[in-house]
């Protein structure tokens, strides 16, 4: 494994979940591990390889920890580590992240005998906690950087063309107007967008909560498709 590969363990994590009449209950996340896995793990942290998630899997992660079965915020998030040894699984591990911030850590004690152990799972299961958190952050819709370089080249482009039997009979130096202007249009635009993306931003993410939030199947239909677009990002 090199710092450049990410470590897929999807297969590993579970949403774990309750079908009751109607609605489906979000109980918790939950990481299944082994020896082998342990040691995969280890070898992430130390070179800095990232967790790989799909787009998918993690529209459903962001839209369980996001909303509960009565189409309510919910209140917090549970991980549990699972250890598999000897032909059985046993939680070892469990953390309550509660919205307001708090948090409760929980370690079976049986694993409190062995150290190393302990540390090695320890280890492993706020690692993974960490990734999954990390990649639950909504991102951008747009990169503003590259955004401003689209809107640079429409507002730039066609004054070239405009201009573009000039720039031909003209002297090879005049060629450097329109990449001047190019990057002169972009830095105005990305101060412009700076300016304008936050409330943009603000405005779109409540709309996908409420979205997300809503008795009617279609608004809520649409809102899982971006939640599951945004995954990509």
């Amino acid at each position: 494994m090199t710092n450049d590969q990410k470590l897929n363990l999807e297969r590993y994590i579970k949403i774990n979940q309750e079908q009751i009449h109607s609605h489906v209950l979000f109980h918790s996340i939950s990481f299944h591990l082994e020896s082998e896995l342990l040691t995969k793990i280890q070898q992430a942290q130390q070179i800095g390889c990232p967790l790989e998630i799909s787009s998918k899997f993690l529209a459903d992660l962001r839209y369980s920890v996001l909303v509960d079965g009565e189409n309510c915020l919910q209140t917090g998030l549970t991980f549990y580590t699972y250890y598999w040894q000897d032909g059985s699984e046993e939680a070892l591990m469990r953390s309550v992240i509660a919205i307001d911030g708090d948090i409760l850590h929980q370690i079976q004690s049986g694993c409190l005998q062995e150290p190393q152990f302990c540390q090695q799972i320890a280890s492993a299961h706020y690692w993974l906690i960490e990734q999954l958190l990390s990649q639950l952050r909504l991102g951008a819709v747009v990169h503003l950087n590259s955004f401003a370089w689209v809107m640079s080249s429409v507002t730039t482009t066609p004054i070239a063309i405009t201009n573009l039997e000039n720039l031909l009979q003209g002297e090879p130096w005049m060629w450097l107007i329109p990449v001047v202007m190019l990057w002169l249009s972009k830095l105005v635009w990305q101060v412009l967008l700076s300016w304008v993306f936050p409330m943009i931003s603000r405005w779109f993410f409540r709309r996908l909560l409420s979205g997300l939030l809503s008795a009617n199947t279609m608004e809520h239909q649409i809102a899982r498709r971006i939640l599951r677009w945004l995954g990509k990002y």
